[in-house]
């Protein structure tokens, strides 16, 4: 749960002297830098914060402030991720429970193979994401490779820019409906997902169920959750990445036997054993 979630769930739980499990997503290093947090203290149900002076959290002082607070007073935290679990024991000092989430494995599936052409890229239009890269791939392939991005977010204007610049094809949407959602990872050649950081990374995990083959950053996250059944590339090495696209369009479908732990059943039973024991 993000950290204004939290600490209403915090406050709840402690007029109704109830126990909380907080389950945090990630910790982005360029947030919390070599930072340190505010003080907080929680009275009466509201938080109170002063701002400390000096070495403070880069971005989002407070919310990350607020976040820690209640993380140090949960009776435990999970994450989804080794790799944030590594995160926050290094930056908060707190041991956590490793908790993998998963995808909506209801709504994504195979559908019969269509005419499917160039290249999707879906998650927040923010520098962190890098589709800037997948813009300049598509640039070097003849002909060049159109590019859908579905995404919100204050990179837009300047990937809009990009695209002008080097004549890449390329869609930008938001607000898509489930189904068109489902029917974008259906008909793109190949999905990528080029993002410099991830805290369970969603996207390739939604296209490998759709069987649409994928490439991903070799990040942590991916390579912990996706096995061997994306194409992985190196960051900024655009070389790198236009090979991996390649051979993921000359390649076979993904097999989605790695997603096997993160569907919706294999979530729930790992939630369900974490919590038996405040149950019973």
């Amino acid at each position: 749960m993000d950290a204004q979630v939290a600490a209403a769930a915090y406050a709840y739980a402690v007029r109704h002297h109830a126990l909380l499990i907080h389950y945090i997503w990630d910790l982005p290093p360029w947030r919390l830098g070599e930072g340190r947090p505010d003080w907080v203290w929680c009275l009466w149900g509201h938080f109170l914060r002063v701002p400390r002076i000096g070495r403070r959290y880069p971005e989002r002082a407070g919310y990350y402030s607020r976040l820690r607070y209640v993380a140090t007073r949960a009776r435990e935290v999970w994450v989804p991720t080794a790799h944030t679990a590594a995160s926050v024991a290094e930056r908060l000092a707190i041991a956590c429970r490793h908790v993998p989430f998963c995808f909506d494995s209801d709504r994504f599936t195979p559908a019969p193979a269509g005419g499917s052409r160039g290249l999707l890229t879906v998650s927040r239009l923010a520098r962190h994401k890098n589709h800037a890269a997948v813009i300049r791939a598509a640039a070097r392939f003849t002909p060049k490779l159109p590019v859908r991005i579905i995404g919100v977010g204050g990179e837009r204007d300047g990937l809009e820019r990009l695209a002008r610049e080097l004549d890449v094809p390329c869609s930008i949407e938001s607000n898509l409906t489930d189904a068109a959602m489902v029917d974008a990872y259906r008909r793109a050649e190949v999905v990528v997902c080029p993002s410099r950081f991830e805290g369970f990374g969603l996207t390739p995990m939604e296209a490998i169920a759709c069987a649409t083959p994928v490439v991903v950053s070799d990040i942590p996250p991916h390579r912990e959750l996706l096995g061997e059944a994306p194409y992985y590339f190196t960051l900024d090495d655009d070389a790198a990445l236009v090979a991996a696209i390649a051979a993921a369009r000359a390649g076979p479908k993904p097999s989605s036997d790695v997603l096997s732990q993160v569907t919706i059943p294999a979530a729930a039973e790992r939630f369900a054993t974490g919590l038996r024991p405040y149950l019973s």
